[in-house]
């Protein structure tokens, strides 16, 4: 039987906005097209990455770092009466790697930590990936032709394990 290595764990970016922005920018530039059409719901070019990056106000960014660098982020952008959007992404070279399962996780929980009832994800109907993981998670997903919308409750939602 071959040795299958675990992801490493993510953690919460430490440093201001301004260098949570600078790790988002390099990271997002490093996704390959399909990753950035799962991401943005659209397949970007770097200008716009760049944009977006330069004026993204998450209130908490995990981070998953390989090979010496952020590979994988989770950003939540906490909103009114409880309720968060929850944006992931992880580069090409590591997805299908558990990546993205260990960020959901602790994303979820981080977000519970400061209050986070609700959350929300939309993402691309092919991306199978996160589709698994808001089910796993007890979410619901609501399809819009291409795009989807997942709505989980943090509080209620089935406890997921590494």
């Amino acid at each position: 039987m071959a040795h299958v290595a675990l992801p490493p764990n993510p953690a919460v970016l430490t440093g201001t906005l301004a260098d949570w922005r600078q790790t988002l920018q390099a990271h997002y530039l490093r996704l390959g097209r399909a990753s950035r059409q799962r991401r943005f719901m659209a397949a970007l070019p770097d200008r716009s990455v760049r944009l977006i990056a330069d004026s993204a106000g998450p209130d908490i960014v995990l981070a998953i770092k390989a090979d010496g660098r952020v590979v994988g982020v989770l950003e939540i952008f906490a909103a009114a009466a409880r309720h968060a959007e929850i944006g992931i992404s992880v580069e090409d070279a590591y997805q299908g790697r558990g990546f993205g399962k260990a960020l959901f996780i602790d994303g979820l929980a981080a977000a519970a930590r400061i209050g986070v009832q609700t959350a929300d994800l939309y993402f691309a109907s092919e991306n199978t990936g996160i589709r698994h993981l808001v089910q796993s998670a007890g979410g619901q997903i609501i399809q819009h032709g291409a795009d989807c919308e997942a709505h989980i409750d943090i509080d209620r939602c089935h406890r997921l394990s590494t």
